[in-house]
């Protein structure tokens, strides 16, 4: 059964470039997927959710661009009550 996992990934500056690239050749659960990235503001990462048998599955379902400095976390999501 999928987890759903929280992708958290640092890097340093040079590795934007390569990460970048990998976005010509996303895989299909990626596209139009949302993405965090806090590279413009001096945090070299991104951040997303995805779904997965495990931590593993969910990084090698990654481009081996975006897969340096990178972990998936199993995560619980809920909706805050009003």
């Amino acid at each position: 059964m999928a987890q759903k996992y929280m992708v958290v990934n640092r890097h340093d500056p040079e590795a934007c470039e390569p990460m970048e690239a990998a976005l010509t050749h996303l895989p299909v659960h990626l596209k139009s997927h949302e993405l965090l990235c806090s590279c413009p503001y001096g945090e070299h990462g991104y951040y997303m959710t995805l779904e997965g048998e495990s931590s593993e599955a969910v990084i090698q379902s990654l481009p081996p661009e975006m897969r340096p400095g990178t972990r998936a976390v199993p995560v619980e999501v809920f909706t805050l009550p009003d």
